[in-house]
């Protein structure tokens, strides 16, 4: 089974029929909510694959587990029945990037060393960034860069940080005193 393809399929029939339904922005929203949950709660993976866990189980846990709404819970209820519940982290992560890529909405990660304000991120989004992109930001502290910043898009990644800058300066020393030897 190639669980890409498995995946995109379930994530493209879901945001057909949600767009259909008019709740894509409602599905969007449980997509996000259910990756992070599946990521951040391992026993609720260990739940969805254990023999002893029936299917209305299953879907009951995977629908009490977001703020789910019917279109939500028909989708899980095909997801299971289908035996298919192993593939959801993969299926939530297409539709979210269905979703974006339809809305041109880009997701950023901006990494600093102390909190940002917001001026500073609408700053460098608007000089990196495409007039008319929607922007999702998600701040991330890490003291481990020491100062600058590293800007992440889906595709893209631009590492200002000091951390990186001291990186390149020791292996530039350690590529020239090679030479010496």
């Amino acid at each position: 089974m190639n669980t890409g393809v498995v995946s995109m399929r379930y994530a493209k029939a879901l945001f057909a029929y949600a767009k259909e339904q008019g709740v894509e922005d409602a599905i969007y929203n449980n997509m996000l909510q259910l990756m992070a949950t599946l990521q951040q709660v391992k026993e609720l993976v260990a739940m969805l694959v254990a023999p002893t866990v029936s299917k209305e189980e299953r879907v009951k846990l995977l629908c009490s587990a977001v703020e789910s709404s019917p279109v939500y819970e028909h989708f899980i209820r095909l997801v299971v029945n289908a035996e298919r519940e192993q593939l959801l982290i993969f299926i939530s992560h297409c539709y979210v990037s269905l979703y974006r890529k339809a809305k041109d909405i880009v997701a950023v990660r901006f990494t600093t060393a102390q909190p940002a304000d917001d001026d500073l991120c609408d700053k460098v989004t608007a000089a990196i960034l495409p007039d008319g992109a929607t922007v999702e930001m998600q701040n991330v502290v890490d003291e481990a860069i020491v100062g600058g910043f590293i800007y992440e898009t889906e595709t893209h990644r631009l590492d200002a940080s000091i951390r990186r800058q001291l990186r390149d300066i020791e292996n530039e020393f350690v590529k020239q005193n090679r030479k010496l030897v």
